[in-house]
């Protein structure tokens, strides 16, 4: 496997586990009855690097066919 690929998969795994992890961590936390303030906003962290881990993908060269 090249390198790219392997670069290119691994960003895809950092986005998908960023943005699972946080929408969890931000539904649980609303949910729950005494909100915590610092738990939102640690998950909207998360969910932020899981927008810049996109960008990246999005922004990755590509073949011309």
């Amino acid at each position: 496997m090249s390198k790219k690929l392997t670069s290119t998969l691994l960003l895809f795994a950092v986005f998908i586990g960023f943005l699972a992890w946080g929408l969890t961590q931000l539904v649980t936390s609303i949910q729950a009855t005494p909100r915590d303030g610092e738990t939102i906003f640690y998950s909207i962290l998360l969910l932020g690097c899981s927008g810049v881990a996109l960008i990246a993908i999005l922004s990755l060269p590509r073949k011309k066919m």
